[in-house]
């Protein structure tokens, strides 16, 4: 049984989620507590946190939660209005932010797929398939210093071009990116200073990201078309999502998405050959790996995402975006990331199995008014050609 700790600072209201909750009660163990300071006396005793954004101190709450118990499952219920500089704090603080009002079976299935998810990092044999791939590499330098400088309301957008320049490959390789069709500028941009002028510091941010991860880890033509289906990915998350508070991490998450299978390629090379063969032979790769090597790419990539301190919700997008959560849709990273997936697969995979990725895709696509499934899917019909 789940140890599920609630705070609720409102009374009326822990007394509503005691009764809505109600029927989870064989699977849910709930303790209900008042202020932040009981959380914390509990918090060791539980598996899963979940906490109204309006308790005094949940900031400082869910960073001790996060140092202290990383893996205890931190829910957010927000308010609808909620600023979006306070939503980012929250979401960087937690596993997943959930806006009020929603119903309880939503918020049963949503906390279940994180704890799951925090389960499935921890098992044996992923550890095991882990240590194989050796030292994992660094959080990217570049990336790593543009997302400190991205935190500072005072940075020059000079200095941040300065930073990406000083490395001639990522210059190219980001200008390449930036002017390649998929992109969809209006114009070519010549310069990183241009592209910071134009896009912004965390857009260059994340096009960094792309080019460190990608031609830093692996080379080869495999290596690329790691790069350029992930770009595709990227692409459509930022239509999917491009215009809420989640757009940063959108992109990243589509750019993340597959950063499992580079390592099993640089790594692992062998196993990513005959994992490579079976899926020319008609086979699903995350089938194929799981007989394979008893754990997914996705969940490698989840487990380097943890371990370079990404946000939970990343690692949770990258960790399920082959298991599209249906029934449970909800506007967020995940279900985003599990949509353009599924879109994916529906060209991609054996005309047997298309139907059932399509089926996938039209559930998950409800929590997406402005997104349709052909729209999503123009990307991916063009997944044989250089998006440069």
């Amino acid at each position: 049984m789940r140890r599920v700790l609630v705070v609720e600072p409102d009374e009326q209201v822990a007394e509503g989620l005691k009764r809505s909750l109600r029927p989870f009660s064989n699977a849910w163990e709930l303790r209900f507590v008042v202020t932040a300071a009981q959380a914390l006396a509990a918090g060791a005793e539980s598996d899963a946190l979940v906490c109204d954004a309006t308790l005094q101190g949940i900031e400082a709450l869910l960073l001790e939660f996060k140092t202290r118990l990383p893996k205890l499952a931190r829910t957010v219920l927000a308010p609808l209005d909620v600023k979006p500089d306070a939503f980012a704090r929250l979401q960087a603080l937690s596993h997943q932010v959930l806006r009020k009002p929603l119903l309880p079976t939503l918020l049963f299935d949503l906390v279940e797929r994180t704890c799951s998810v925090i389960d499935s990092l921890a098992s044996e044999r992923l550890q095991t398939v882990v240590a194989q791939l050796g030292d994992l590499p660094p959080l990217p330098a570049t990336y790593s210093k543009l997302s400190q400088m991205s935190q500072d309301p005072e940075v020059s957008l000079d200095a941040v071009a300065a930073v990406v320049e000083r490395d001639p490959a990522i210059t190219a390789a980001v200008l390449r990116i930036i002017n390649s069709a998929y992109f969809g500028l209006p114009r070519r941009v010549a310069s990183v200073r241009e592209t910071v002028r134009y896009l912004g510091i965390v857009p260059l941010r994340n096009l960094v990201l792309t080019v460190e991860l990608f031609e830093g880890l692996a080379q080869g033509r495999r290596a690329l078309g790691l790069q350029q289906e992930a770009l595709l990915r990227a692409y459509a998350m930022r239509e999917i999502l491009g215009r809420s508070v989640l757009a940063e991490q959108a992109f990243i998450a589509g750019v993340l998405s597959d950063v499992g299978s580079l390592l099993l390629v640089s790594k692992l090379p062998v196993d990513a050959m005959a994992i490579d063969k079976a899926v020319e032979a008609g086979r699903l790769p995350w089938v194929v790996q799981r007989e394979r090597l008893g754990c997914t790419s996705a969940a490698i990539g989840a487990q380097l995402l943890a371990r370079w301190n990404l946000p939970a919700s990343l690692v949770e997008a990258v960790a399920l975006h082959h298991d599209a959560p249906r029934g449970t849709s909800t506007p967020n990273v995940t279900t985003a990331l599990a949509l353009v997936s599924a879109v994916e697969w529906s060209l991609r995979a054996p005309e047997s199995l298309r139907r059932e990725f399509r089926a996938a895709a039209e559930e998950l696509v409800i929590a997406f008014p402005a997104a349709s499934i052909e729209s999503i899917g123009r990307y991916f019909g063009r997944a044989d050609e250089q998006a440069a």
